[in-house]
């Protein structure tokens, strides 16, 4: 074993220094006294009897010897010899001290006088007479030394290299077609320990191809370094490279193995049922492939030229996702050519582009194209016109798959329909019944069919929000301005709601919502953890008129009359306390919060298997609002909890009647549907940039120009039927991308981290689910209003709760009250200093808390303000913050995943 100190700092002696010393240590094993004998005698005789090649009755004497072979920039060199003899009794310190090995000590330096002097003396100490021990040290047996140092050490070198050029690179091409001619793969093997799983492999190469006669045991050692315990002596593994930092590919190994048992390149693959842990780095195995290569080969066909064409092809977590669904090793044979033939073809089409562009830059300069309305618009439908049969087909041909369809479809029902009947009977109440919870589960069915068959981001969800029951309030009040008896309620709507179609139009036809390049992933997380707060609020805001109102106690009047006083406000409600009702509101709403969360969390519990835990949580929703529609309903029935009430004798769909409006009506609803449209302007475009974030995976591109039109459509549809309008929606529009998606999670120095491998882009959950809703108006009041108020309550808090887990504002606020020790290993906590984290999460808090006043003040007017400071708050970020916060940090903290 040979290592090299490139810094050596000498004694200095004297007048004179040395620097620059290279020390070149070659370890050989003890001479005995007799140096011509080869056997190395037992330096440690147990207590009690002699051993073999041992003297217990007279002292042995055992040589050692120290080398020092001096070279100067001078030209000439110095050797000195020292040799000393040892009694038995020093042996065991002397093998201790590893001065049982000789060493060649070779010094270099500008004065050989200071460099030979300085290492007698630096040297001397280990070979001289033995020094007087520590006391700490009472008797330093190799017990003792095994105790206090590692048991052995481990060699690890790291080098990058670059993916595989199919195209190219030919001989990749040919290593493939080689392993497909004769594929050897395990398939969803169960061993847990590495020698058996490499077993399994060697002896089925062996069988597979008997005529290579493979030694076993050869074949093994190559890929298995026992004197480590196992561990892999070479392997390759992929690194993603992004904006905060290499991240390691935990999923697949590639394991190399040099061996004289081959005499030409063998590749096994193996898929194991369960996830596998080589270590860190290395956590979540499920992909091994091993290469058994010769130990001459030329550079082409070497191992690791090998190796490089398998880790680039399970690099792709396409690939890595087929084949997880595969069913056999058949299958799992057959989309490796399937991969390599989407390669091939890839690279063509790179080569025919850039062909065509060299052409076209040779015949004539590249003209600047001439803007004109509506191209970005066309631009989308293009993009997304040729993906539209394949949104119906593509992701229905496996069992995986039809699973995540049913229960994603499921979430969006239950998710959609129980918030639309709870904001219905929200409006009910500010507008006297002119929208109900009938016509809010009307207005969704009919937008989200329109929008499942013709949007272009058919994942964004579109839904009546608060934003919109505050601007319903907001356009009744001012209405009885024109009609006191609300007759001009539905003519001021229309003309709000057409106002606001026409401006969403517009915004899209012109293309304004480039502008949103500006609104960076801090304002979309701002707008996300505010409407998970504005849920919270709301269900907050039920409990405590509950208990306003019913929640009573008695007490006696001067006169020994007995009264009965609001416990919250003092007021005298005369007979109508019931207590029971507002505790038994909160204990279902609690229920079905922690129901939903306690399966949504089930699928990071150790019980079942990976994909029996994610069909679970995938039914959190439905299991919960189940549980707690039951214990209201059917358990509780004596006790009335409250029903939503519509009016039945109104037709489904109907046209408004519009009366003359005068001019200043005409007006104030222009403007009304102008302020309007920027609200829905910014959720649809948030909504829309957070489901097409580059962490989602998404392969079909997003529309955002051409769903800005459809939306000002639909509302305009909506706003001549008279029913609630709608538009992109959070938390909503994230959960249903993970509803769909494929998760691979990873655990990083101790922390659990997740990343989505595959989302199926398919029309059919939004579809079916809005036809469920369109079914449910038939049970509208009976059955549905035997559902719970404080079920619909509890579905806001889940909601709100299960979207916090993917807001890194959330983390770095749970970092403030987190010991410093503790903190996960998140880029920015690598990146950023702990001081300018907790500043940038406090900036983010002030405008989060400003976004909050606006909203939940008891101003209906001020409420209008809430679109205006959204839009506000895209200069904070780029005007303001970077003044206070170096571009650099908030890079890290402040940059798409």
């Amino acid at each position: 074993m040979t290592r090299s100190l490139n810094e050596y700092d000498p004694l200095k002696e004297g007048e004179g220094t040395m620097s620059n010393v290279n020390i070149e240590l070659k370890i050989i094993s003890v001479s005995d006294s007799e140096p011509s004998k080869e056997t190395e005698p037992d330096l440690f005789p147990k207590d009690g009897g002699d051993q073999k090649g041992s003297a217990a009755s007279t002292p042995k004497k055992t040589h050692r010897r120290l080398n020092l072979s001096g070279a100067t920039d001078f030209g000439y060199s110095d050797e000195f010899d020292m040799e000393e003899e040892l009694t038995e009794s020093e042996l065991p310190f002397t093998k201790f001290t590893s001065a049982a090995q000789q060493l060649q000590v070779r010094p270099t330096g500008s004065n050989t006088h200071f460099a030979d002097k300085a290492f007698r003396k630096k040297m001397s100490n280990p070979f001289d007479k033995v020094p007087k021990r520590n006391k700490s040290f009472p008797s330093l047996s190799m017990t003792d030394a095994e105790n206090h140092f590692c048991s052995k050490l481990y060699h690890t070198k790291r080098k990058v290299l670059t993916l595989k050029d199919y195209h190219d690179e030919a001989r990749a091409m040919r290593d493939i077609g080689k392993f497909l001619a004769q594929p050897i793969v395990l398939f969803k093997v169960h061993h847990t320990l590495w020698e058996d799983i490499v077993e399994e492999m060697i002896v089925r190469l062996s069988k597979e191809k008997p005529e290579l006669n493979l030694a076993i045991e050869e074949a093994m050692n190559s890929v298995i370094s026992n004197d480590a315990d196992f561990v892999i002596p070479e392997c390759i593994q992929g690194i993603t490279e992004t904006a905060h930092g290499p991240i390691t590919e935990q999923s697949f190994i590639v394991v190399i193995g040099n061996t004289n048992a081959v005499t030409e390149n063998q590749v096994i693959m193996c898929l194991l049922e369960h996830p596998f842990n080589f270590g860190i780095g290395a956590e979540e195995i499920r992909f091994i492939c091993v290469i058994l290569s010769p130990t001459k080969n030329k550079h082409t066909k070497s191992g690791i030229q090998v190796a490089r064409t398998y880790a680039t092809l399970l690099s792709d977590d396409r690939l890595r996702h087929n084949l997880l669904n595969t069913r056999c090793p058949d299958e799992f044979a057959h989309e490796f050519e399937l991969e390599c033939t989407r390669i091939h073809k890839e690279h063509e089409k790179r080569e025919r582009e850039a062909n065509m562009s060299m052409r076209s830059r040779q015949v004539e300069p590249p003209r600047r194209r001439k803007w004109l309305p509506g191209m970005d618009m066309w631009s989308d439908v293009k993009r997304r016109a040729k993906h539209y049969f394949s949104d119906y087909s593509e992701d229905i041909r496996d069992c995986t798959s039809i699973q995540k369809i049913i229960s994603t479809t499921f979430f969006l029902f239950f998710s959609l329909l129980l918030p639309a009947i709870a904001f219905g009977v929200l409006a009910g109440t500010f507008t006297d019944g002119k929208v109900d919870a009938k016509t809010t589960i009307v207005s969704q069915a009919l937008a989200g069919l329109i929008w499942g068959f013709f949007s272009g981001q058919h994942l964004v969800v579109i839904r009546t929000t608060i934003p919109v029951v505050i601007y319903t309030r907001i356009l009744y009040t001012i209405s009885l301005n024109w009609g006191e008896d609300g007759s001009f309620f539905y003519t001021f709507y229309a003309m709000a709601g057409l106002s606001n179609g026409f401006f969403l139009v517009m915004y899209g036809v012109a293309g304004v919502s480039k502008v949103m390049v500006y609104c960076s992933r801090s304002t979309k997380e701002i707008v996300n953890l505010f409407v998970s707060i504005a849920f919270i609020v709301d269900s907050v805001r039920y409990v405590a008129n509950e208990f306003s109102i019913f929640y009573c106690f008695r007490e006696y009047s001067t006169n020994d009359t007995l009264n009965t006083v609001r416990l919250l406000t003092g007021e005298a409600t005369g007979n109508d306390c019931f207590p029971t009702k507002p505790l038994l509101d909160l204990l279902i709403l609690l229920t079905t919060v922690y129901v939903g969360v306690v399966i949504f969390n089930f699928k990071y519990s150790p019980y079942l298997n990976a994909d029996k835990r994610v069909m679970v949580a995938d039914y959190a929703l439905v299991v919960a609002t189940t549980v707690g529609a039951v214990m209201g309903s059917y358990f509780f029935r004596k006790i009335d909890l409250g029903k939503f009430s519509v009016d039945e004798n109104r037709p489904v769909f109907g046209l408004v009647s519009f009366v003359t409006p005068s001019i200043g009506a005409l007006f104030v609803a222009i403007g009304l549907g102008f302020v309007m449209s920027l609200i829905f302007f910014m959720e649809v475009n948030i909504s829309a940039s957070v489901i097409n974030n580059p962490s989602n995976k998404l392969k079909k591109g997003p529309a955002y120009h051409y769903d800005m039109v459809l939306i000002g459509l639909i509302n305009s549809v909506l706003s001549l039927l008279g029913l609630p309008f709608v538009h992109g929606s959070l938390p909503h529009s994230p959960l249903h991308v993970r509803a769909l998606a494929d998760i691979e999670e990873h655990v990083e120095n101790g922390t659990l981290s997740e990343k989505i491998v595959y989302v199926r882009e398919t029309r059919l959950t939004t579809l079916i689910s809005h036809c469920m809703i369109g079914v449910s108006i038939l049970m509208v009041p009976y059955p549905l209003n035997l559902i719970p108020i404080p079920v619909l309550y509890g579905l806001f808090v889940f909601l709100a709760l299960t979207s916090l887990k993917d807001l890194q504002l959330w983390e770095r606020l749970v970092l403030i009250f987190t010991e410093q020790s503790l903190y996960p290993p998140f880029h920015y906590v690598r990146k950023v200093p702990q001081k300018i984290i907790h500043f940038f999460t406090l900036l983010q808090i002030l405008q989060l808390i400003g976004l909050c006043i606006i909203t939940f003040g008891n101003s209906v007017y001020l409420k209008m303000l809430f679109p205006l400071f959204i839009i506000f708050l895209m200069p904070i970020r780029e005007k303001i913050l970077p003044t206070l916060i170096s571009e650099r940090h908030l890079q890290s903290l402040d940059g798409d995943r």
